[in-house]
């Protein structure tokens, strides 16, 4: 048998690369429902916003309970939830939906499902499944975008945005602009199949824009520096560029280091921090399991893909 050469370990490297990415890529459904958990209720079940009384980790209110036939309604505006409970899901009260985040998710799933068959498209077909892909209010329209959108501030306000070209401006009472939404919860898959609520929980979302802007407005993260411009009193640069015999020359004159000195402060830089990330998931989710809330199967699947990952990419830098 032959050894394998230099360069077919570093293919095969990065092709074990590209599979752990794939395995942790955090783009799934459970990885979207935790970064919506998050940034809704900070992942707490027994969360109840005080001013709107949505309620719960992913903050429904009765009229998303209604649609997926859990909750009978009442008369009284708001969110009172003085009406009757349908025992879906095992829930038959408030404080049994607040108790029971895995009824929770089961809900949210439902009404994600019921979202985008029933308002927004007709059966994933027309609608706003004609906008995915495309550019609107110089925001790229994903699927789970809209869905997080429709959460946010109901599904007529996102189709009066995709039919107005982006120029409306829709928010939620408190504020929180849809397009923050649309651009925060992009690109994530979606499931018709809930997770259980200790999935959520030990998921490691990576979907989405991480720099959020708002098409339209006068707020922006960007910013251009004006160009410069000649100084009739300033010195002119017009001194020859010094002449190097090779790349490592230049690059020890720049910077003080020989190449390979650099190359070692680099990886062993990258590798320290490829094991504090180890160890902060090993914590977290271990903490998840003495808490209920991973089951033990869980918490080694995600440990050894958090393994996986520090290994492959140790050797690869190496």
């Amino acid at each position: 048998m032959h050894a394998l050469s230099t360069h077919g370990l570093r293919r095969a490297g990065l092709a074990l690369a590209l599979i752990a990415g794939l395995v942790v890529a955090g783009t799934s459904y459970t990885d979207f429902l935790h970064a919506l958990a998050q940034r809704e209720s900070s992942l707490r079940a027994d969360a109840v916003n005080a001013a709107t009384r949505y309620v719960g980790v992913y903050q429904l209110g009765e009229m998303s309970l209604q649609d997926v036939g859990l909750y009978g309604g009442d008369s009284n505006p708001g969110n009172d939830y003085s009406g009757g409970w349908s025992g879906k899901y095992g829930v038959r009260s408030l404080d049994d939906f607040l108790d029971d985040p895995d009824a929770q998710t089961r809900a949210v799933t439902d009404y994600h499902n019921l979202v985008w068959n029933r308002y927004l498209t007709d059966n994933g077909q027309g609608g706003a499944a004609d906008y995915v892909g495309q550019t609107v209010g110089g925001i790229t329209v994903t699927q789970s975008g809209l869905i997080a959108a429709a959460h946010l501030v109901g599904h007529a306000a996102v189709t009066r945005w995709l039919a107005s070209g982006g120029t409306t401006d829709p928010q939620d009472q408190n504020a929180t602009r849809m397009t923050e939404y649309l651009q925060r919860f992009a690109g994530y898959s979606l499931d018709a199949a809930a997770p259980a609520f200790a999935q959520v929980l030990a998921a490691a979302p990576s979907g989405g824009n991480t720099v959020v802007s708002h098409p339209g407005s006068d707020f922006s993260y960007a910013y251009t520096a004006p160009p410069l411009a000649a100084d009739a009193a300033g010195p002119t640069l017009n001194a020859p560029a010094p002449a190097y015999g090779s790349a490592q020359q230049g690059f020890l004159a720049a910077t003080g280091y020989q190449m390979g000195e650099f190359h070692g402060y680099f990886t062993a830089l990258v590798a320290a921090g490829l094991f504090l990330w180890l160890g902060a998931v090993t914590v977290k989710t271990f903490g998840g399991y003495t808490a209920g809330h991973v089951a033990a199967g869980d918490m080694g699947q995600t440990i050894l893909r958090a393994i996986l990952v520090v290994l492959i990419l140790v050797v690869i830098l190496h």
